[in-house]
């Protein structure tokens, strides 16, 4: 049976479609709030790790590039006799000119000099798909001679050779006593690290 008391009507409450629509309103400008700043900071909180990670990878690799010769013409018997200068029996050698620089047709895991090392190295499919036509690509395992995939998922190691004997970043496109090593780690959706150093030729 229906209620008719005029007072226990008074005492019924509910929303009214004004205090429903404002309700609405307020949970719509929550959700923009939490969507703009909230969500793409739990985000950006892998970032971190993905820097250490991008720079444990450039520090290994750029300690075994620096580890070999200066040139594919140096002296491999402890650099006792630099490329451009003549033997030990007389005879002038002279580094590897600029526009051959490369792996000189070695396999990754018999790389003997710094520029041997040129190229787009990843443990991907889908990496080095911007690189210049020409660029040699490899996996990143070939460098190290073991299985990089799990540590380093989604990973892309560009690594650029080049003369510079001024130091100031640009390539001479001559012989010279220095050769610029430019190290760029793509860590996919957390960012693009560029570490660089320099090989001298002694």
């Amino acid at each position: 049976m229906p209620v008719t008391d005029p007072l226990c009507r008074e005492n019924q409450n509910g929303f009214t479609l004004i205090e429903a629509v404002i309700g609405i309103v307020i949970m719509g400008v929550a959700m923009t709030i939490l969507l703009t700043f909230l969500f793409p900071q739990a985000q950006r909180s892998a970032t971190p790790h993905y820097q250490v990670r991008a720079a444990a990878l450039a520090h290994a690799t750029m300690t075994e590039i620096l580890s070999k010769n200066f040139d594919n013409n140096s002296d491999p018997n402890g650099g006792y006799i630099r490329c451009g200068e003549d033997d030990l029996e007389g005879v002038s050698t002279t580094c590897t000119a600029p526009d051959s620089l490369g792996s000189d047709g070695k396999a990754a895991g018999a790389f003997t000099d710094v520029d041997d090392y040129i190229g787009c190295w990843r443990t991907s499919a889908s990496g080095c798909a911007d690189v210049p036509a020409g660029t040699p690509i490899g996996s990143l395992n070939d460098v190290f001679g073991a299985d990089m995939s799990s540590e380093y998922p989604n990973f892309t190691l560009i690594i650029e050779v080049f003369y510079d004997g001024n130091l100031d970043g640009i390539d001479d496109e001559l012989i010279r006593d220095f050769k610029r090593i430019n190290l760029t780690v793509d860590t996919s959706r957390y960012g693009v690290y560029e570490f660089n150093a320099y090989r001298g030729n002694y």
